[in-house]
């Protein structure tokens, strides 16, 4: 199963940091890279997430393009090189140095083609944009008529969704949907929290951009919308 093209997210990554500071710590690197602000756990976590990125590029090259094997194993060797012999105290020059332009050149064919094989990527303009209408809907919700426990899990939810976006370029969409999903599927089994979406008209507005939202990665993604429950659309207002 196919969640979008890792080797174009990894790229993207990867170009920043070999643009990032030299000088800088690795430890101060990877937080700048990675948006974690100083947290350290976040920051390895989203390292975790980004060298998986290599394992899942290497699968769907060896298993949609085997003729490309050797060079799948050469950039990806440097790159596991590269991670697992960093110390986050040294300068970040030193995992630079250790990315070779052969590498790159490798991981760059393999972007082209795994994108003949997918849908685009969302762009970094869209996801801004869907970050943005989200946290200004979590400002609206917070400052709402909601009951509370309505409006706890509501926030709770579309930060979910924020942070499922804001880390996009790591995990791809599926994370994107499963918040989707879990925020949805909440009102299932909770009636007043599904009357506070559907028939309010804060709960409409966030119901649209979930849909908007939605909508946008099954295009990016298509098999995406296989996943969307039957609830899910119905309550998003797409059918079939």
């Amino acid at each position: 199963m196919q969640n979008g093209n890792p080797a174009a997210r990894l790229l993207d990554v990867i170009a920043e940091a070999m643009e990032t500071n030299a000088s800088a710590s690795t430890r101060d690197a990877w937080s700048l890279i990675l948006n974690t602000a100083g947290n350290q756990a976040l920051m390895y976590e989203r390292l975790g997430k980004l060298m998986q990125l290599s394992e899942e590029t290497s699968f769907l090259m060896n298993d949609l393009f085997p003729r490309q094997k050797r060079a799948t194993e050469s950039w990806k060797k440097t790159f596991d090189s590269a991670f697992s012999n960093m110390s986050m105290g040294s300068q970040f020059v030193n995992f630079q140095n250790a990315i070779t332009d052969t590498a790159i050149d490798h991981l760059t064919s393999a972007v082209d083609l795994l994108a003949s094989k997918n849908k685009p990527e969302l762009s970094a303009d869209d996801i801004d944009a869907f970050v943005d209408t989200l946290n200004s809907l979590i400002y609206e919700a917070l400052n709402s008529d909601f009951e509370q426990k309505v409006m706890e899990c509501i926030v709770r939810s579309l930060r979910k969704i924020v942070v499922s976006l804001e880390e996009y370029r790591l995990t791809g969409t599926i994370l994107v949907v499963d918040s989707i999903e879990q925020m949805l599927g909440h009102g299932s089994f909770d009636k007043e929290y599904l009357a506070s979406l559907k028939d309010t008209d804060l709960g409409k507005k966030i119901l649209g951009a979930l849909g908007d939202l939605a909508n946008a990665v099954t295009v990016a993604t298509p098999f995406i919308g296989f996943f969307l429950t039957e609830t899910v659309k119905q309550t998003l207002g797409a059918q079939g």
